[in-house]
């Protein structure tokens, strides 16, 4: 999830951009598998990072100038293919240091296997994609199958402008109720569990609580 902006009239809103503007909010996609994450044992990191993972392609194509940068990582194949594989494998990077593991506290099974965990990638990563659709002016949600850009459906309704703010204003709604929730129920400050990379690595991938 991102707020972009590239050449766009938004006459609506009494906007004109005519400069790139990029301002990545990743993190918001996590909200959207967290449901997910109270019922799996295993792969939990994999999903979360499979949702966050197909914006890695866009300060890519920005550096390569592509005035959309949004492509194959955006789309559905995208996410059961490359989206996946670079999910499974930050998974297998992140879980290979015993001194990462220690500092964010890792309790869940760390043995799976691969087809357990490319679900589990898989269904993060089009969460990814399917939350983009909505709010996004330039969906390459088909390709490579069909090589055209698609109109978000609140888009056509509310405006990019609109649709990105609300979409973007509903997230960090679910975000802060996910964390004041996990405050309650862990018996700590909000300020605690922002400052820990335990606590944080607890609530965001094994919320056992």
């Amino acid at each position: 999830m991102i707020v972009y902006i590239s050449q766009l009239d938004l006459s609506e809103a009494g906007f004109c951009w005519t400069r790139l503007i990029i301002m990545p909010i990743t993190i918001l996609h996590v909200v959207y598998v967290w449901p997910i994450l109270r019922k799996l044992k295993k792969a939990r990191l994999t999903l979360v990072i499979g949702s966050m993972i197909p914006d890695f392609e866009i300060p890519l194509l920005t550096i390569m100038g592509y005035s959309i940068p949004r492509g194959l990582a955006h789309s559905l194949i995208g996410a059961l293919t490359i989206d996946s594989l670079i999910a499974i494998l930050t998974t297998k990077l992140i879980y290979s240091s015993q001194r990462v593991i220690g500092i964010l506290g890792v309790n869940g099974n760390l043995s799976m296997s691969l087809v357990y965990s490319w679900g589990a990638a898989s269904i993060g990563a089009l969460t990814h994609v399917l939350i983009d659709y909505l709010h996004h002016s330039y969906n390459p949600i088909l390709w490579p199958i069909i090589n055209e850009y698609v109109e978000g459906p609140l888009t056509i309704f509310l405006g990019y402008l609109y649709a990105s703010l609300l979409l973007h204003v509903i997230s960090t709604i679910m975000l802060f109720s996910i964390l004041l929730y996990s405050t309650g129920r862990l018996k700590i400050s909000l300020r605690r569990l922002l400052s820990s990379p335990n606590n944080l690595y607890k609530v965001i991938v094994e919320p056992d609580f």
